[in-house]
């Protein structure tokens, strides 16, 4: 049986990564030098590595298993999908660090454990954004999170949530709530290691209720000089930087997901 086609690319990403890495700066070839090194029986945990990014997944939805989706199963499957987008997580090429990262989570963590928003587990994803219409931001770095939480919340439950991160003219909704059931499905998008490109472009052929065009935002890979700059950001980060768990034992997740907080230095 062949592969999935987003495991097949996802490795020739990486093949491509690690060969402009050589080419490049000595932090670049050093972490070339990870990433070439990395096996299944000695995985090199580096955050730029998306082998090992599947690697925290399952490790992280196992996490899920016991703490999210079980005790869900009791609530006839209610789940809730939440997704966070800060406006001070949305940086410009160039300054995408890992502090930005930690300062996102971190906040997210905050917010959810002072609305109630638990037992969940949210994980970091980053996109690059451009928006081709004309009457948005420039082209941007956008760090935010997807989390999980067992149950669906009112309107009146969300809202200290939502008051944590508040619209701006970069992030017109920065939080959305969709209720879910307990497939699994959601919770691997959520904590998936692949990262994406953002393009919004006017659509002719489906117009508004003004009678203009629409927006449409597709999904893109990544160009290759995003793509490098993230890498050297997300190797820093490290994966055990990327998941966090809010109102869950914090040993259950020091146990599930502490093997993740090491990556190796070199080959």
């Amino acid at each position: 049986m062949s592969e999935p086609n987003y495991l097949t690319a996802r490795r020739q990403n990486r093949r491509r990564l690690i060969g402009r890495l050589e080419k490049g700066s000595g932090a670049e070839r050093q972490l070339a030098a990870t990433l070439v090194a990395c096996t299944e029986a000695d995985p090199c945990l580096s955050g730029a590595c998306t082998e090992c990014g599947g690697r925290l997944q399952l490790a992280a939805l196992d996490l899920a298993d016991r703490f999210v989706r079980e005790p869900a199963r009791a609530l006839r499957g209610r789940m809730t999908m939440i997704t966070v987008v800060p406006t001070f997580g949305c940086v410009l090429p160039g300054e995408l660090d890992a502090a930005v990262c930690r300062r996102v989570l971190a906040a997210v963590e905050a917010a959810a454990v002072t609305s109630g928003i638990t037992p969940s587990i949210f994980s970091l994803d980053i996109s690059f954004n451009e928006d081709l219409t004309g009457g948005g931001p420039p082209a941007h770095w956008c760090i935010h999170s997807h989390g999980v939480a067992v149950d669906w919340f009112s309107p009146a439950q969300q809202a200290p949530f939502r008051f944590a991160f508040q619209p701006s003219d970069w992030v017109k909704r920065p939080v959305k709530f969709d209720p879910i059931d307990a497939s699994g499905k959601s919770e691997r998008y959520a904590l998936k290691p692949d990262r994406i490109r953002r393009v919004t472009e006017l659509s002719q052929s489906r117009l508004n209720a003004r009678g203009g065009p629409s927006t449409n935002t597709k999904r893109r890979g990544l160009r290759a000089i995003q793509a490098d700059e993230l890498a050297m950001v997300e190797h820093q980060l490290g994966l055990g930087g990327r998941v966090i768990g809010c109102g869950i034992d914090d040993d259950a997740v020091e146990r599930a997901l502490g093997g993740f907080n090491w990556a190796r230095d070199g080959p």
